[in-house]
């Protein structure tokens, strides 16, 4: 059996893999960056960890991979730290690892995510028939479902108060709600106090940055 590693990945760990005189195949996968038998691995930064939370991709990525493997990995490489990280990393760890029940392995560099990569194939993969990976099995999330997700990263709300939040504020992340109307908002929702309401105000002002400069990047290209 060998490992099927997607062709966007880092060269450096997949000539490491080979270095090791593993069984490597390089393919485009649609759900995964490295898998072999039931087992699927999305590595991720602890940077693209929070982008890709924010432009939602994370969601998508990790509910895809769920439904396509056994067993769903997720590796975050690059970790330092919990007490080092933001407070919005650190709450997207708290909702993967509670609400997701996401299993995750931390790395130090790519370096340590080979071995890790190579630790499991040699106790899971080795002498098992080959075969090619599974197609993606997608269900397309809808935009309340990634909104109370990026909700429930912020410490302080659970399943209940982000539904709430999105019932009262269903277009809580669009740039209509200046900064003194929306505080007046969630001000009348139960269960919310004035620090919950000041991380989802950060939350949304990085939300807006990023929406802005994702504006000027798209009509500096069309130019």
């Amino acid at each position: 059996m060998p490992i099927f590693c997607d062709s966007r990945e880092p060269n450096t760990i997949i000539q490491e893999l080979k270095r090791k005189n593993l069984a490597v195949k390089i393919r485009f996968l649609e759900s995964a960056d490295y898998t072999f038998g039931d087992i699927g691995i999305e590595r991720k930064t602890t940077n693209d960890l929070y982008s890709s939370a924010m432009d939602r991709r994370l969601w998508k990525q990790l509910d895809t991979l769920k439904r396509t493997y056994k067993i769903p990995l997720l590796i975050i490489e690059n970790f330092q730290s919990f007490k080092n990280l933001d407070r919005i990393t650190q709450g997207i760890l708290t909702t993967l690892i509670l609400f997701w029940k996401q299993q995750i392995i931390f790395t130090f560099d790519w370096l340590e995510t080979a071995k890790w990569i190579e630790a499991l194939f040699l106790k899971y993969g080795v002498g098992k028939s080959g075969r090619e990976p599974p197609a993606a099995v997608k269900k397309y999330m809808t935009t309340e479902d990634i909104k109370l997700e990026m909700l429930q990263c912020i410490r302080g709300i659970g399943p209940m108060n982000a539904k709430r939040i999105l019932e009262k504020l269903p277009d809580i992340f669009s740039s209509q709600y200046e900064t003194n109307k929306l505080k007046t908002k969630l001000n009348s929702i139960k269960g919310l106090n004035k620090n919950i309401i000041g991380r989802i105000i950060q939350l949304k002002g990085i939300r807006n940055r990023e929406g802005e400069r994702e504006g000027r990047v798209y009509h500096m290209k069309d130019g």
